[in-house]
């Protein structure tokens, strides 16, 4: 499975892939935020396995993919959607950068623009959702951008609670992702 842009790869990730995964997910910053411990490498091992057996899923419900750098083939992070268990039509969307590419709102364009055309034309998908910390200023930015509402709002997991955060739900139909289809906005304010 691969889904390319101008400038990055989208795709299943590889057994090799997994050093560089994990290399982000114990970065300081990652882990800082997420306030979580050195004992994470075991579960985000887990999480990188988790990805590798979705490749070979039938029917395939999940795609978690590998965001690359085209002109030097690094790891960016990874994006992807997962199926609802309640509805064929409906997936999450989820999108994370590595810390080094904290601040790349181009790159998060790029690629959210690219899952979003995957999920509604090749996938047939209607609804992506997706959910974030309310304190994640860009994430809101981008998600309103794209024609996404709020659905939801409510406490959050203790890391967002500690910083006086909630939980947002974000809704993106098919018929708010045609319209921004057709009626192009400006750049990202």
């Amino acid at each position: 499975m691969q889904i390319g842009t101008s400038r990055f790869v989208l795709r299943d990730f590889e057994p090799a892939d997994r050093v560089a995964f994990l290399a982000y997910q114990m970065d300081p910053r990652y882990r800082r935020l997420y306030d979580l411990d050195q004992g994470y490498e075991k579960q985000a091992s887990e999480l990188f396995s988790s990805f590798l057996a979705w490749r070979d899923e039938v029917p395939r419900r999940n795609y978690q993919l590998g965001i690359f750098e085209r002109r030097n083939g690094s790891l960016c992070g990874c994006a992807g959607l997962r199926m609802t268990q309640s509805n064929d039509r409906e997936a999450v969307l989820g999108i994370e950068l590595a810390p080094d590419e904290w601040g790349r709102y181009r790159l998060a364009l790029e690629v959210t623009n690219a899952l979003l055309d995957f999920g509604f034309h090749d996938l047939e998908l209607d609804v992506l959702i997706g959910s974030t910390a309310s304190g994640n200023r860009r994430i809101e930015r981008l998600a309103r951008w794209f024609g996404a509402e709020i659905a939801e709002q409510r406490a959050g997991p203790d890391w967002m609670k500690a910083r006086g955060w909630v939980e947002v739900d974000w809704v993106l139909s098919r018929l708010n992702w045609e319209r921004r289809e057709k009626f192009q906005r400006g750049p990202l304010a």
